[in-house]
């Protein structure tokens, strides 16, 4: 699969790029299952059973579904299938999450599931990473040779990030969820909060962030601040940022874990209950038949043949703020595709 290197800001080549020295870029890189991305955690606590159909009905009528265009064989939970997971900022007033307005991809995660059903890898995009834009984008009608940042897309549609996701990978995805701010809240107050031990205090007005160095428990408000900062910790880049989250997110399978949360089936509904209703989906998941079909293509899969990665990048030439797929990345992804 080609990918692009701009020799000037406003002409585009599809010449193989020479490689870039990765300064503030880092590898791809596997993750354990108890450091998932904040995406990826929600929808896969749907998967763990002990639910009785009715509740499981209930919990699905909490979901809400969208009409997307993209996606590729929705009908079929058979073979290799490939779901795009977003964490979306949209930012309605509900919480206090800053000034910009619109709706962005905060995190980008596509989960693909091997062919056997007994595998599942986790491909992690940076927000920051650049493409061209798809056809119907806003930025297409205005200078389609400009490459622009992933996560800006999602305010021109689902259907915008779904194209510009399978054409940055080379993969069809079959399925897409999206968990907005608020669904990422009730999840952290349903469980009562997380522990923290933080070695340091971390503050950032810009993050609405304050938190004393030391042993404490996050509400669901401080723990999205927490996962979302970037400016007081490495570079300020993305990409510093996603060591941040997976200290989050192994706090919150911590104390799932550590209050049988997942284990108790009236707990486990308790917490879905909570936080379904902030969970959107593709309308090929609309029915209960066909949700449940999909829930059991993760449940097949043992829990050590689940990992994470992020997607290798290198720095973008034009601002090493950015980043692009790198060559690494093209073979990784191809590798996924076989699989």
């Amino acid at each position: 699969m080609p990918h692009y290197q701009q020799r000037d800001p406003h002409t585009l080549t599809t010449e193989p790029m020479a490689a870039v020295p990765a300064a503030n870029a880092q590898t791809g890189f596997r993750i354990r299952w108890t450091r998932v991305t904040i995406v990826l955690i929600v929808a896969l606590l749907l998967a763990l059973g002990g639910i009785a159909f009715a509740a499981f009905q209930h919990l699905h009528h909490n979901i809400k579904t969208t009409q997307v265009q993209g996606l590729t064989n929705t009908s079929s939970t058979k073979g290799a299938m490939n779901v795009l997971i977003i964490g979306s900022d949209e930012r309605d007033g509900s919480i206090d999450a800053g000034e910009a307005e619109g709706r962005r991809s905060d995190s980008i995660l596509v989960a693909h599931i091997n062919a056997a059903h007994d595998k599942v890898t986790g491909i992690q995009i940076p927000r920051d990473t650049m493409v061209l834009p798809p056809k119907g984008s806003t930025a297409y009608s205005t200078a389609p040779n400009v490459p622009v940042q992933i996560n800006s897309l999602l305010a021109d549609g689902d259907s915008q990030l779904i194209e510009a996701v399978s054409t940055l990978t080379g993969l069809g995805i079959n399925h897409y969820v999206d968990v907005n701010f608020g669904g990422f809240i009730s999840i952290v107050d349903a469980l009562g909060g997380i522990d923290m031990n933080l070695p340091e205090a971390l503050k950032d007005p810009d993050a609405n962030l304050d938190l004393p160095a030391g042993q404490q428990t996050l509400n669901g408000t401080q723990a999205l601040a927490m996962a979302r900062e970037r400016h007081a910790i490495g570079d300020g880049s993305d990409l510093a940022r996603i060591g941040n989250q997976q200290t989050v997110m192994k706090a919150i399978l911590d104390k799932a874990q550590s209050s049988s949360t997942l284990s108790n089936p009236i707990k486990l509904y308790s917490f879905l209950n909570q936080s379904s209703s902030s969970i959107m989906v593709d309308d090929g998941l609309k029915s209960s038949t066909q949700f449940l079909s999909f829930i059991r293509t993760f449940t097949q899969v043992p829990r050590d043949q689940i990992s994470f990665e992020q997607l290798p990048v290198e720095p973008y030439p034009w601002d090493t703020n950015r980043v692009q797929l790198s060559d690494e990345g093209v073979a990784r992804l191809a590798e996924i595709a076989k699989s």
